[in-house]
């Protein structure tokens, strides 16, 4: 599986197909994987958490990771503000959630492993 990180850039027809899903995705009703389930039961605010992404309207300007098999986008990373925290979410195609947890807002991500994300270049 291919991986693209915004910091380190996006294919621009991996863009227009990201947006694309993210229509779809919008329309369809959010699952949670076993393991996402588990995570997000550790958080503080499990409840709230989860009542927020029940009604969230996925946006593209919060993608920061494009994974893909071939031409097809199978995952997506977003990372959204709530309250004082961001929540972090790797989402499946079939909008489902794979795994979740939340970030100080003011994390930068310093420790970002460049080895794992493919060069647009």
């Amino acid at each position: 599986m291919q991986k693209f990180h915004k910091d380190i850039g996006f294919l621009f027809t991996d863009i227009i197909k990201a947006k694309e899903l993210i229509n779809t995705l919008n329309k369809r009703q959010l699952s949670f994987t076993t393991h996402a389930i588990q995570e997000l039961s550790r958080e503080e605010q499990a409840l709230k958490i989860g009542m927020f992404l029940k009604d969230i309207s996925l946006n593209f300007n919060d993608v920061f990771e494009i994974a893909k098999e071939g031409d097809y986008i199978e995952k997506l990373g977003f990372r959204v503000n709530f309250n004082e925290k961001d929540i972090v979410f790797i989402i499946s195609r079939h909008k489902c959630i794979i795994t979740i947890w939340t970030n100080n807002q003011g994390d930068k991500h310093f420790t970002l492993d460049k080895n794992k994300y493919c060069s647009i270049t």
